[in-house]
């Protein structure tokens, strides 16, 4: 079901959108805009300095510590100490707030060297946290001319492209047509399932950005029955790209039911296996006795499993992105949790 901000009271789970992106590729930018464009959200914005963003001081209502209120309704925080803290902190002060809207969203702009699933697991498996935020989706910023070389050189910039649901290619206009077609590419081999748009300058509409709900399930069903399942022949293949440090992504498909019991076991052993680091994973399934789809997510060691309204799919398929996949052994697995007759 996908989550309605408009309506939304202080009680109400807050949608949390991760910016993330390496160093130049335009994360400051896009949450200036975001700080500084009159849109119909009231949004906070985590940043790690104010400074970094440079708000326009004719924008600025009020300075409170570490919080600026803004004339947009937006606020800008700084990260005090651990990030938790930061987000906890935010959330009692929109507990408080009596003579104004209490803002709708929360983005969260990394470090440029950041990997976005320790930050995502944390809301993910604080249940304090979880009680309060859901994950809507990553937006990951990369630079047109220099994120081919990124990826070959620096396992963060890999990490943070593999975790995206959105990519914005940026600074297009420092580019040939080549070279623009070159870090789609590289970006599309990396993570060939997130959307990827093209800006100059993070001039990109806001609003329609930041509510994809990428990790809503019925988003994600919609996403994986027009994806992989329908009319993606790409299933059959293995994505790999010899010079991101190790990230590829393997689709599984089966037409048969799956055994849920075994398969939910085998993805929670995946999860923890050492030999290689299972960074994000979605899926869509058929399972034997259940009439419903059943719709899988995850990151890291966090797994959810979810029935879906409607109709299972005629084909189970499941995404996995991640480093060093066995995607031999991961095939053999995914097969033997085909339901027996």
């Amino acid at each position: 079901m996908a989550h309605d901000t408009s309506q939304q009271g202080p009680a109400d789970p807050v949608p949390v959108t991760l910016l993330v992106g390496f160093l130049g590729s335009g994360k400051t930018t896009l949450a200036n805009r975001i700080l500084s464009e009159q849109h119909d959200q009231r949004i906070a914005v985590i940043v790690n300095e104010f400074g970094d963003v440079g708000i326009d001081g004719q924008l600025i209502m009020s300075v409170d510590d570490n919080v600026v209120e803004l004339r947009n309704g937006c606020l800008c925080c700084t990260v005090q100490g651990d990030l938790a803290d930061t987000l906890q902190q935010l959330l009692v002060r929109r507990h408080q707030t009596v003579d104004a809207k209490p803002f709708e969203r929360i983005v969260i702009e990394a470090s440029g060297l950041a990997s976005p699933g320790p930050v995502l697991q944390r809301m993910l498996v604080d249940p304090a946290l979880h009680a309060q935020v859901h994950v809507d989706g990553v937006i990951t910023m990369a630079h047109a001319k220099h994120i081919v070389q990124q990826l070959e050189d620096n396992p963060e910039a890999s990490e943070q492209v593999a975790y995206a649901d959105h990519i914005i290619v940026n600074h297009c206009d420092q580019c040939e047509g080549n070279e623009l077609a070159a870090a789609e590419a590289a970006l599309h081999a990396c993570n060939p399932h997130a959307d990827i748009e093209r800006a100059t300058r993070a001039a990109v509409d806001v609003v329609r950005v930041l509510r994809k709900q990428t990790w809503d399930s019925a988003r994600v069903k919609a996403a994986l029955e027009h994806g992989v399942v329908c009319g993606d022949h790409a299933h059959d293949h293995t994505y790999e790209h010899l010079h991101t440090q190790g990230v590829g992504t393997l689709a599984l498909r089966a037409k048969a039911p799956m055994d849920l019991q075994r398969l939910t076991r085998w993805l929670l052993s995946v999860s923890t296996c050492r030999s290689h680091e299972l960074m994000r994973l979605k899926g869509i399934l058929h399972c034997q006795s259940h009439a419903q789809a059943v719709v899988i997510q995850g990151v890291y060691q966090w797994l959810e499993v979810r029935r879906e309204a409607g109709e299972p799919p005629a084909a189970s398929a499941l995404v996995l992105i991640g480093r060093h996949l066995d995607t031999e052994a991961l095939r053999r697995e995914w097969a033997e949790c085909i339901a027996r007759p």
